[in-house]
């Protein structure tokens, strides 16, 4: 499991005080770009500038149990419960950061498709399949949904 640290900015929030809801999808993606840099050894930056691969989320989804509020910090716990030919499918559960014990506050899931971003190629803007020592580094990861 990654965790992402957040602290729920005034910007995050709707004006009855609690978070935005669609800034939760925002968070999710914060945490798979961290996951890039910081589980996979492999820079989110480096992917996308260097490989020309992308990881746009393909569907998104989310309930929500407990608000979050400005000021709340929070833990954007992320697995890998699902790895296809080009995609990965990440799930989330928030909660009080530094409480593992706390309620969760909502679930979430993501899929993101492997996208070719280098316009030189014929598959530009099209799903490609995960290269192998991309795949290799993150089956290890997987876990049961």
């Amino acid at each position: 499991m990654h965790v992402h640290r957040v602290r729920v900015g005034f910007g995050d929030c709707d004006p009855a005080g609690i978070v935005y809801f669609p800034r939760f999808f925002h968070f999710f993606h914060e945490a798979m770009e961290t996951w890039f840099d910081e589980v996979l050894k492999l820079p989110y930056a480096e992917m996308i500038r260097g490989r020309g691969l992308g990881f746009p989320a393909v569907h998104t989804e989310a309930d929500f149990a407990i608000p979050c509020a400005f000021g709340d910090e929070i833990a954007v716990e992320q697995r890998v419960v699902g790895l296809g030919r080009t995609s990965i499918r990440f799930a989330y559960r928030v909660r009080t950061f530094g409480d593992p014990d706390a309620p969760v506050r909502l679930t979430g899931a993501t899929v993101s498709v492997v996208m070719d971003l280098d316009p030189q190629r014929p598959t530009f803007r099209r799903p490609v399949e995960l290269p192998a020592d991309l795949r290799a580094r993150i089956e290890p990861l997987v876990v049961p949904a």
